[in-house]
């Protein structure tokens, strides 16, 4: 392997958990462990878990699935009454222990107006008689539900309705409920989602989101109390051992609703700004946090969080360093991350870990080429947003979607196999032929590559 990756392969701990490596799989949509948003009902995710494996026996350190929520978006059920799912995470979890990789699983409170509410659904939502009659399919009012009435980020003539502090309360003891549950089955620890990218815990944290005036609401102890509560609560039903990570956006990067920063952009910000953030990232590290898993940007400036290739590489890595220096705990920095890049930042003390994601799509065995010095080999990300995200709607595109796996968005351009080993996956032919291939173009050298 090549000396400058040195640093990446060096163990480290967040709490008292030691990973072997530097190199964090972090979360994605569509990869969670437990399928959510399908008909069928919240089940443990056979091709997830595939998916995960194979990254773990190639060498990745710690891997972040997919949220799993607290309360089903289908049906509505609590996840930590879903006994039977952790039964099988068990099963899973001592096959990825037998890699040597750690694992913890990101359970998210909700998006408030970031859920992504689709043209199908809106129509349900405003219309009174229709949301009543579905509600016990899809309650739209709970999966809007926001620190105040607030504009959806998707469809701004929609008015997310405010939490109750009932509901608020429930939500603390579903985060902790389903955390003891996950150490249970041998979960190495959990990350809570987020004080990060305006998802619903962020918009507590933030006064252009907030505008209660009960405990929740007010001064930045009142606007960070959620966040503090919920660790606290893990940490009363798991122990002060058990590992609690927090995905963490240092900087809003925000003008407003549905207005987001570019890089060497100047404005004013909207949400959390770096002072805030200073404060911020030392209050929850003093709450009980043992790592913060971040970046930046909010559903208002995505790109942040989810860098496209006209995003510069390592965008976040500026500011996450930066935040390194206030707290005592790993921080992990995600963003179109170079691994050389991180290698050195991590020998240079800026971050502790660097976290990669879409890169897993593209290739699973990136890190194994890597240190077989095969770099040539690897399959890069080009970052095109094509695959992982539904944003293209064409005959044959990469994020193609059947009914039976709604919210399976984990698909990549340019690795068919990605989550779908059952409908293409590739293997040896039983019997060996000469082919030739007709079209020297993208097609043809793919189906030269693969045929090989």
């Amino acid at each position: 392997m090549n000396a400058k990756y040195d640093a990446l392969f060096t163990p480290w701990k967040v709490g008292n958990v030691e990973i072997k490596n530097r190199i964090v799989l972090c979360p994605m949509g569509g990869t969670s462990l437990f399928g959510w948003f399908e008909l069928t009902g919240c089940k443990f995710d056979k091709e997830a878990a595939n998916f995960f494996l194979e990254r773990a026996r190639n060498n990745v350190g710690l891997i972040i699935p997919g949220i799993a929520p607290l309360r089903d978006t289908i049906w509505g059920k609590w996840l930590w009454k879903n006994e039977k799912m952790f039964d099988e995470l068990k099963v899973f979890m001592d096959e990825i222990h037998k890699t040597g990789a750690k694992l913890f699983i990101q359970l998210t409170a909700g998006m408030g107006r970031s859920w992504a509410i689709t043209d199908h659904v809106a129509p349900l939502h405003k219309n009174k008689v229709l949301r009543a009659i579905t509600k016990p399919i899809i309650d739209t009012s709970y999966q809007l539900a926001s620190p105040s009435e607030l504009p959806s980020r998707w469809d701004p003539s929609i008015t997310c309705p405010a939490l109750t502090v009932e509901q608020i309360h429930e939500i603390i003891d579903a985060f902790a409920k389903t955390a003891a549950l996950c150490k249970k089955a041998g979960v190495d620890g959990v990350e809570v989602h987020a004080v990060h990218e305006g998802y619903l815990l962020d918009q507590f944290t933030m006064e252009w989101t907030n505008k209660r005036t009960d405990e929740y609401g007010g001064s930045f102890e009142n606007r960070y109390r959620l966040p503090v509560e919920i660790v606290k609560a893990i940490k009363g039903a798991c122990g002060k051992d058990f590992p609690v990570s927090l995905r963490y956006s240092v900087e809003s990067k925000v003008k407003g609703f549905c207005e987001g920063a570019v890089p060497g952009e100047e404005y004013v910000e909207a949400g959390r700004d770096m002072a805030e953030s200073e404060k911020a990232a030392k209050y929850l590290q003093d709450a009980g946090y043992d790592m913060l898993n971040a970046d930046n940007g909010t559903y208002d400036s995505w790109y942040w969080s989810h860098p496209p290739m006209y995003m510069p590489q390592n965008c976040n890595l500026e500011d996450v360093a930066h935040i390194k220096k206030f707290v005592d705990i790993p921080v992990v920095c995600a963003g179109r991350m170079e691994p050389d890049v991180g290698a050195q930042a991590v020998a240079d003390g800026l971050i502790d870990g660097v976290g990669i994601a879409r890169q897993f799509l593209a290739d699973g065995e990136w890190i194994t080429k890597l240190i077989e010095e095969r770099t040539e080999d690897i399959r890069p990300c080009i970052c095109c947003h094509n695959g992982c995200f539904n944003f293209c709607s064409y005959k044959g595109h990469a994020n193609a979607q059947e009914l039976t796996d709604t919210m399976g968005l984990a698909r990549c351009a340019i690795n068919p196999e990605t989550m779908q080993s059952k409908k293409y996956k590739i293997r040896p032919a039983a019997k060996k032929k000469n082919i030739a291939v007709i079209g020297g173009g993208i097609g043809g050298m793919e189906t030269a590559l693969v045929c090989a």
